[in-house]
């Protein structure tokens, strides 16, 4: 049986650098139609860096002669994007210091934005000036200096950061550099367009006089464990010996009684929540499949009780979830139709949903509004739908057919010839056409309207300023405006209607930990707190108001899988409100016991606010639920997909976003990562130690064994490099003496470089344990390789594919950096310098640090636009070939970053840092470099394995098959195809370049 899925591969096309130049995906919405390519180019200059992407629709306008492009980059000698020019987001102008920090900036609005630095380049003033404007100070930033009090760890600390929100004063800091004490003082006039003058003084007159004040508590590992927020509120995290979160507490303020929130956090081995029991007395229950951790089964009960929720979730081969079902809803019958508490859903061959079906209640109204409340979910109310999505070749959603019993409707949205910018169609029924979506819009992505007559205003960092929700000729307008902070985070929502006679305001101040909701009938502190699978909100009243919520109502919202809630309980677990979506996010119906209680509910689809507006609030940007699409384009650029607008590519069921600016199967893909590399570090890294001390570092024996040792995973290393780059680069035949002589000089290198450490350690007074570490090492390469073959079927993964561009490389590096600095640092706080404390940095801290990075790398990769792919399943297996090439790269790049320490030994006053900056800048060096082994091992890999198949050469000379490798990611059934062809003509082109 032909399936929509058969014959439909995901094919990549190298040029003979490497570098990707073309994607190819078949693109077939059922089994019966003929599969369409769907072509993704990217361009790159001479130095190997993509200057210009194209998406397929674009890519078949250019194919017919159009140049419009998605991405353009113009870039410096160093790498660094100097101008963006985006179809969507317009173009960005960059130019940098000669540190690389950014100086000054421009958009296609013309709007300019400038830093000031002070003589350690550290930032002390930014500057926005819209065009046409004077330029105006939105942010300044001051810094103890060296007579701050040591008691307060302040010294070089940025101690107070005035920015468009009002300011923040630091006033307590950790060993660590965590702030542990701050404040946030609001501008007094939320209205005012932020001008902050240079005298500190003078700044103080714009802000309000009650600063709202935060302490935090850190562990040893500069981890929260305690809060008190800016109410006096108390949150305490308790966690288990392996960091994890087991149990969350909270005492109100002006209370003695500390409740327990949640408790009894079950993990599993790949670090997902199983099993945990609410504060009022709920436990949820999670089940996963072992062989790819997908959830199957979600249950929420009171022991004894009924289940309060029971999901239960079907898969496609690829993960996708194709059927959904709450077994506590019973099957209804009404007006000739049987109405079960089943969602399924089908999808096209890009697994973007195409069909989705379910029950709703009847008459739901489309557009942002929510639908009409049930006292009680009433069956007589209640109907099946089904939602049909057609995209077009960049994956905006194009048609959106609703049919129901009570009501049939299609949704059209016109889309931009050029870009992926859009309008729905107009009232009377006819699309957009170019003109209106360019007038829609401004030149920065930003959409102008939200509905017909409600304008929209936006700052210069392009983030929603206001709201024009009811506009009126002679009177006051109903509006909704925001103020964000200096990271872009929202600070303050106020909203004002007016009733005829006067206008009413409701504000929202967003604190850590709190929100303080202001109206003329209430103040409402709304305490949040998440943890596990489930979120509690407690809501405390200055003045009771005269209704029938309890004063200090806890309320426990329960979620499904994309943490939108779907249920929440009360103190008692009975029922506040119900909850159910349609896919990308509208509610198609809720329910609750109260009206006026289920109105204080804020927190819905995925886990994010939703506005009065019918606007959702994810943190960088808002999403239209109703559009299925966001409201501007994305901020991070391309890092997740060409297409700025539209919502987690297609498949709402899957993926969620999380701040607005890439799907969760990246934060999966680096649970997972953490999940399977931490066991395998662990033991590798006890293995070597063990070793290592068993060996000693004395005796010439050591220092030639460590020497071998190096040399040999060096000579290999370097064997693979020089082969590989023979293989892409040289014509030569391979039977000439330039390509041994390459391969000749390519092992000498690398055994040098491997044997080094041990050589230069011979030096050492005290011993040569860079010797005694690398035979230990090998023997830990060893178990390591071994470990993580064994654990690599299971979870999603964001491997390095092909050769990453330089962007990509260095932020996953850098990450893994940080990560080894962190846990450097901290295990060395923790365990001491005893020779007991030594060994367990070396094998708790490294292994840390080593999962750590590698989990954070994962995750840069995602954003980067790295595929997520799936879990393989299966059972374990070793792969021989594989394994001599992963014990080499990894014992030759642990080499490497012992020569890096020990050349950092030498640097004049390393000596004389504090043990624990020491271990950090240790644990950084390797993480960083072995985060560089996964780009090495797509040029070691071949190079070896090269041996035994046939080479770009065997291409060049017409041997059939030859040059062409697949690589199967997702189980039995192949389903990407990746395709390496070389000409010799293009190859001496490259070469020419490259010179």
């Amino acid at each position: 049986m032909v399936t929509t899925h058969a014959n439909t591969p995901a094919i990549k096309a190298f040029d003979p650098r490497g570098l990707d130049v073309r994607s190819v995906a078949y693109h077939r919405g059922d089994s019966v139609s003929t599969p369409e390519s769907h072509i993704t180019q990217q361009v790159h200059d001479v130095a190997g860096r993509t200057v210009l992407n194209r998406d397929p629709r674009l890519f078949l306008l250019h194919q017919d002669g159009q140049t419009a492009a998605n991405q353009l980059n113009v870039l410096s000698l160093s790498g660094v994007v100097l101008l963006s020019e985006n179809s969507d987001s317009g173009w960005r102008l960059g130019l940098l210091g000669e540190d690389g920090q950014n100086v000054e900036h421009w958009d296609q609005k013309r709007s300019q934005g400038r830093v000031d630095y002070n003589r350690q380049r550290r930032p002390i003033a930014v500057f926005e000036r819209a065009q046409g404007e004077p330029e105006h100070c939105v942010a300044r930033f001051s810094y103890a200096d060296a007579s701050a009090d040591d008691a307060h760890n302040r010294r070089g600390q940025l101690i107070r950061h005035d920015d468009t929100a009002g300011t923040q004063h630091f006033t307590e800091f950790g060993l660590a550099g965590t702030p542990l004490e701050h404040s946030r003082t609001f501008v007094e006039d939320p209205s005012w367009s932020v001008d902050w003058p240079e005298a500190e003084i003078e700044r103080d007159g714009f802000l309000e006089d009650e600063p709202a004040i935060t302490r935090i508590h850190c562990n040893a590992a500069g981890e929260p464990i305690r809060q008190i927020d800016a109410k006096g509120n108390v949150q305490a995290f308790i966690q288990t010996c392996a960091g994890e979160l087991q149990e969350v507490r909270l005492t109100l303020t002006g209370q003695t009684e500390e409740k327990t929130l949640v408790s009894e956090i079950q993990y599993n081995a790949s670090g997902q929540v199983g099993r945990q029991r609410a504060g009022n007395g709920v436990i949820s229950c999670a089940t996963f499949r072992p062989e790819d951790g997908r959830l199957e089964h979600l249950k929420t009960y009171v022991p004894g009780q009924p289940a309060l929720q029971y999901l239960t979730y079907e898969y496609d081969p690829v993960g996708n979830i194709t059927c959904l079902t709450d077994a506590v809803d019973p099957t209804h019958y009404y007006r000739n139709q049987r109405i079960e508490p089943t969602n399924c859903y089908r999808y096209d061959s890009l697994h973007r949903l195409i069909e989705a079906s379910g029950r709703q209640l009847r008459k739901v109204p489309g557009g942002p509004q929510l639908p009409e409340f049930q006292s009680a979910p009433d069956p007589g109310q209640m109907e099946n739908y089904t939602r049909l999505y057609r995209y077009d070749e960049a994956g905006n959603l194009k048609i959106m057919q609703h049919q129901a019993d009570s009501a049939n409707r299609t949704e059209r949205t016109a889309i931009a010839g050029f870009s992926n910018r859009s309008l729905p169609e107009k009232t009377n029924g006819d699309l957009p056409d170019e003109n209106e979506i360019a007038a829609g819009y401004d030149l920065n992505g930003n959409r102008n309207t939200l509905q017909p007559g409600q304008a929209l205003l936006w700052d210069l960092g392009n983030r929603l300023r206001q709201v024009d929700q009811v506009v009126r000729e002679d009177e006051p307008d109903d509006i909704e405006f925001y103020v964000y902070d200096g990271s872009g985070q929202r600070r303050r929502k106020i909203r004002q209607a007016y009733t005829g006679t006067l206008t009413r305001a409701h504000e929202t101040r967003y604190l850590p930990g709190v929100e303080i909701r202001t109206s003329a009938e209430e103040v409402l502190h709304v305490i949040t707190v998440e943890a596990g699978r489930s979120t509690v909100q407690v809501l405390h009243w200055e003045q009771k108001p005269a209704s029938d919520i309890p004063q200090d109502q806890y309320r426990y919202s329960f979620t499904d899988h994309l943490q939108s809630s779907s249920v929440e309980l009360d103190e008692s677990a009975k029922l506040i409100t119900w909850e159910s979506y349609y896919p990308y996010g509208g509610t198609c119906w809720w329910a609750g016991r109260n009206k006026v209680e289920a109105s204080y509910k804020t927190i819905r689809y995925s886990g994010q606010e939703r506005d009065a507006t019918g606007l959702y609030y994810y943190g960088f940007r808002y999403y239209m639920p109703w559009c299925q699409r966001w409201l501007n384009a994305d901020p991070g650029g391309i890092a997740d997909g060409l297409n700025l607008f539209a919502m987690v590519h297609g498949n709402p069921i899957r993926f969620v976003d999380v701040q607005g600016l890439a799907g969760f199967d990246a934060l999966r893909a680096a649970g997972a990562t953490l999940a399977r590399e931490e066991p395998s570090a662990l033991l590798a890294s006890a293995v070597q130690h063990s070793m290592a001390a068993a060996v000693g570092p004395a005796g010439l024996a050591v220092t030639i064994g460590g020497s071998l040792a190096g040399a040999a995973s060096g000579a290999l290393s370097g064997y693979g490099s020089a082969n590989w780059a023979q293989s892409r680069f040289s014509v030569e035949d391979p039977s000439s003496w330039g390509p041994t002589i390459a391969k000749a000089g390519g092992i000498a290198l690398g055994a040098a470089l491997g044997a080094a450490p041990s050589l230069i350690g011979h030096f050492n007074p005290v011993g040569n344990t860079a010797a005694a570490q690398q035979i230990g090492g090998l023997f830990g390469a060893g178990f390591r390789e071994l470990t993580a073959q064994h654990f690599s079927h299971i979870g999603p993964s964001n491997p390095s594919v092909g050769r990453a561009d330089a962007a990509t490389t260095i932020a996953s590096v850098g990450v893994a950096g940080v990560a080894g600095t962190l846990v450097g640092y901290g295990s060395a706080l923790v365990f001491g310098s005893s020779p007991a404390g030594i060994a367990l940095q070396f094998i708790f801290g490294g292994s840390l640090a080593t999962a750590g990075g590698a989990a954070g790398a994962s995750f840069v990769r995602g954003l980067r636009g790295t595929p997520t792919l799936p879990a393989k399943g299966g059972e374990p297996s070793f792969d021989s070939a594989k394994g001599v090439v992963g014990v080499s790269s990894r014992h030759f790049f642990a080499s490497l970053a012992q020569l890096a320490n020990q050349a950092i030994a030498f640097i004049p006053g390393y000596a004389d840092l504090p043990t624990e900056s020491k271990a950090a800048v240790t644990r950084a060096v390797f993480t960083a470099i072995g985060d560089f082994r996964s780009t090495f091992m797509t040029i070691a890999t071949p190079g070896l394995s090269a041996e035994l198949g046939q080479t770009s050469y065997d291409v060049e000379k017409g041997n059939t098959g030859a040059g062409i490798a697949r690589e199967n990611v997702s189980g039995p059934a192949p389903s990407i195809t990746v395709l390496s062809y070389v000409s010799e003509t293009t190859r001496r082109d490259s070469q020419s370049q490259l010179r």
